[in-house]
Order: C-alpha cells, then structure tokens, then sequence
C-alpha cells in the first residue's frame, strides 16, 4: 500500500488481549458459508464510529462489495496477528490521499504520525503462514464488538483539518535495475485523443506518447516522477 510507510507495530498485546482470548474461534463456521451468505468486517468513516457490515461470502461478489464500499481499488496492511495463521487486516482505498478523501483516524502509539484517509475496513483473512489456506474470515457479533471498542480506544479520531504529507501520495515502480522509482498522480483535465484503456479493477490507465495518464470515478491523473536526494522529497 502506497501511504502506510513504515509502521513500527508497537502495538502492545494488552490492547487487544481480551480479544485475542476471544478469537481462537474465529472461522469456525466458514465451510458452511455458501454463495449468499454473508460476512462481518468493521467499516471505519471519517467522523464516525465504527460500525459493523456484513459483505457477500462469494469470493466474486466479496471483492466487488469492498470496492464499492472503499469507492475503488484497495490495498491492505496486516496490522495485528490474531492467532498463529490468521491476522486483522486493514483495507484502505490505495489511492485515498490522492483522491482527496477526508482524513479518518490516527494509528495508535508510535504510528500516530500515520493517518487513515478515507474509508476503512478492518477484516479478519488468513496471513500466509498456512500457505494451503487463504481469504478472508467471518467474525462473530462478540468478536466485531470487542474490536470496535477497541479502535475506539486506541485510533485517535482525525478533526478535519490534516493534510496529507508529501510521502502519502508518493507511489513506487522500479527502474530498469530494479531500485526504488517514486511518482506522484497529478489530476488534470481530460486529455483528448486518449488510447483504449487497460483496465485494473476501477481504474483505467492510459499509456501516450508523452505521458501516462490514469482514470477514475472520471477524473485524470497523469504519472509525475519524483526526484528524491536520499530521505528527502525534491
């Protein structure tokens, strides 16, 4: 994800204890779940309490409900380990700073320089350790409850007037051997005479001549590069 840089996670295990002991159960009931059924996660507004929604199981239909709820791509961050195999992700629109969107909360501790823009999801998914098992998790009402509680506690809510620093609209590609090349998204008028589109979930991207220029929700961006001299942005 292009905005979360550098998280220390010095997330202490006493903030979340009483729901560690709770979530040995988690995905207990997800080799019943069918097509229809439906999930929890946690969505996180800007000025608003986290509330608990319910997402489409089908793993088409899941990624498509997150999008829409997150209003485009996403990215996600592991920020907590429940349990052996299974973590508490934090799923973010990747584009959210550059698009604009309103500062939501601070992460806790030491990471409270770090903002959440935009919505959020917080969702339970397998992290890789089990390499024969992936996706996400249902949670229990207890389970989501318990969380919110928490993220109430700990995730200082934004006031409105942050912006975004320079490094939370910074992207990266690699150059041609393969070190670190940053870039920024400049939104800019519609370009006329724009080439067939290749599509990325709801982005379209656009490679001309001179530029590269991607779409979405019908606003324009064109690729910049970003020129840095060792930790600073030029």
């Amino acid at each position: 994800m292009s905005y979360f840089h550098n998280l220390k996670g010095a997330f202490p295990l006493g903030i979340w204890g009483t729901v560690l002991r709770a979530l040995i159960f988690i995905g207990e009931d997800e080799k019943h779940m069918g097509d229809e059924q439906l999930m929890r996660a946690i969505l996180i507004e800007p000025g608003k309490d986290p509330a608990i929604i319910r997402l489409p199981a089908a793993h088409g239909l899941h990624d498509e409900a997150i999008k829409d709820t997150l209003e485009g791509n996403y990215g996600a961050v592991e920020f907590f380990r429940i349990q052996p195999g299974i973590s508490l992700f934090i799923l973010v629109n990747d584009l959210a700073a550059t698009l604009g969107m309103k500062a939501n909360r601070r992460f806790p501790g030491e990471d409270s320089d770090q903002i959440i823009w935009g919505k959020a999801i917080f969702i339970a998914a397998y992290n890789g350790e089990d390499e024969n098992k992936e996706g996400t998790l249902d949670m229990s009402q207890e389970m989501c409850l318990m969380f919110i509680e928490q993220i109430k506690l700990n995730f200082q809510l934004c006031d409105g007037t942050e912006e975004p620093r320079p490094e939370d609209t910074l992207y990266y590609d690699e150059d041609q051997d393969g070190n670190p090349a940053p870039y920024r998204w400049l939104e800019i008028s519609e370009p006329s005479n724009l080439p067939e589109p290749l599509q990325a979930g709801r982005v379209m991207f656009y490679r001309m001549p001179a530029q590269e220029v991607m779409e979405i929700n019908k606003r324009f961006f064109k690729k910049v590069a970003v020129y840095t001299s060792g930790a600073r942005l030029n």
